[in-house]
């Protein structure tokens, strides 16, 4: 960064660490309308653009409001506690002019993915209104104990009541202001994303759009009316309804934040014609499996040769599951249990630059938990929910379904850091092999990798690193 020996140094108003706290910001909010809106249908996807003013700072926790309207024979729909508000969305876009600074395929299955590292206190403080996430976790006492609990089940904040659909079990409901009533569409809750959460890129910078001679849009492609963007109660009968996206609730709220007075942004400017910003991107490599294919073993090709990976990400989907379960079809499938009430079979390695990364296949789902934990940081769920061990989840229900048979084994994801350096020109191979269910039909794998992009003269240009 440049020093101005007569004015002190200028500040790096780009790196969210480095801003002085003492620094004097004005911000200015801009509730942006969609430039470009398709509902999509039964069988195609729907799809926005918006487009952002070229001025200030763009603040990288700026919202992205979405609501949706129920079918009117629905009478409570609701959104997974996994990842709520986002279930709705399958493809996030960020360009510049003609370039494409972040773009994330599947980027519902890779938010699922980094759900699992928001502590179940927040989500259950926060994100419930927030995004409508609310995977938390409480002790279910047994029957006439205040004391003893041989179960656990999801917290919402209510209280679990008796069943009306089944007598003598327990149930947890979706609060009403959460609920989608298809007879009351102006009731629907309008829950928000993180534009940080949408783009790698803005967690560790912010965009200086008054720098910049281009366009800048961001493009969101959701999931088709049918099936996937909301959960509904097993009460309802009446399946494969659409679900709307509600036009109106459909907005952007854009902070520009704006650092000292007028004169030290345009020396900000002067002093930085040629910058430049590394970040990750994320690249989705997707087979279709089968249950068959995976109790063999599978190697993938991963691709990325020449490319700086610091990690991949891996996981299995049941894409057919739709709106009659907890989870939807994007997140993770189950794995099963052998006789000896362990995940039979699971074998896993990553080989690249003609090496393997671990000396021997990973067979200990503890040991794929904790390989886990070193690439991504501590994900906040339980032993059951990854591997299915253990038959602690309740089979108490979530809005008429059982939470057991719904939860157990859909959180197992395996994450690695690669240790080997650049990528050669074989690529990264996965292998993989281990029992899971019959309705496992998609291996999705997010190779995170590093990226560069440079600002010249007001005009953007981006590179792999």
């Amino acid at each position: 960064m440049t020093d101005m020996d007569s004015e002190g140094s200028i500040p790096d108003l780009i790196s969210l660490s480095q801003i002085p706290s003492d620094m004097l910001q004005k911000i200015e909010t801009d509730l942006l309308e969609p430039v470009v809106f398709n509902q999509g249908s039964s069988t195609s996807e729907g799809f926005c653009r918006f487009t952002l003013q070229n001025k200030g700072f763009l603040h990288s926790h700026s919202k992205l409001f979405m609501s949706v309207q129920a079918n009117a024979s629905v009478g409570s729909g609701y959104f997974n506690p996994h990842t709520g508000i986002g279930q709705i969305i399958k493809k996030a876009v960020l360009k510049i002019g003609n370039k494409t600074l972040n773009e994330v395929t599947e980027w519902n299955a890779l938010f699922g993915a980094k759900s699992t590292l928001i502590k179940n206190e927040n989500n259950v403080e926060r994100e419930f209104y927030t995004t409508g996430r609310f995977m938390n976790h409480e002790f279910r006492y047994d029957a006439g104990s205040d004391v003893s609990a041989s179960t656990y089940g999801l917290d919402n904040g209510y209280e679990y009541s008796d069943s009306d659909s089944s007598p003598g079990t327990q149930e947890l409901n979706i609060p009403l202001w959460a609920e989608m009533d298809g007879s009351t569409p102006n009731d629907s809750p309008t829950f928000s994303v993180d534009l940080s959460d949408l783009f790698p890129f803005l967690k560790v910078n912010q965009l200086p759009l008054y720098m910049i001679s281009e366009p800048i849009n961001i493009e969101l492609t959701f999931f088709p009316t049918t099936g996937k963007r909301i959960q509904i109660d097993a009460s309802d009968t009446d399946t494969g309804t659409e679900s709307l996206i509600r036009r109106t609730d459909l907005k952007f709220c854009a902070d520009y934040v704006f650092y000292g007075d007028t004169q030290l942004m345009e020396k900000f400017q002067q002093a930085n014609r040629d910058m430049s910003f590394s970040f990750v991107d994320y690249r989705l490599i997707e087979t279709s499996v089968s249950q068959s294919a995976l109790g063999s073993g599978v190697i993938r090709n991963l691709g990325m040769a020449n490319r700086v990976v610091p990690r991949i990400i891996t996981a299995l989907a049941d894409t057919a599951k739709g709106e009659t379960s907890i989870l939807p079809g994007s997140s993770n499938a189950e794995t099963t249990l052998n006789s000896a009430g362990i995940p039979g079979g699971i074998r896993y390695n990553v080989r690249y630059n003609d090496r393997f990364e671990f000396s021997s296949d990973v067979v200990n789902t503890a040991r794929l938990f904790s390989i886990l934990t070193d690439a991504e940081g501590v994900p906040f769920i339980t032993r059951e929910e990854f591997s299915k061990q253990k038959n602690m989840i309740t089979t108490q229900l979530l809005q008429g379904r059982e939470q057991r048979s719904n939860l157990e084994g859909f959180f197992f994801y395996l994450g690695t850091k690669l240790t080997g350096g650049r990528v050669g020109n074989r690529g990264i191979e996965l292998h993989l092999s281990g029992e899971f269910a019959t309705s496992v039909d998609t291996m999705r794998n997010f190779a995170e990798y590093l990226r560069v992009a440079r600002l010249t003269d007001g005009m953007f240009e981006v590179f792999n690193a």
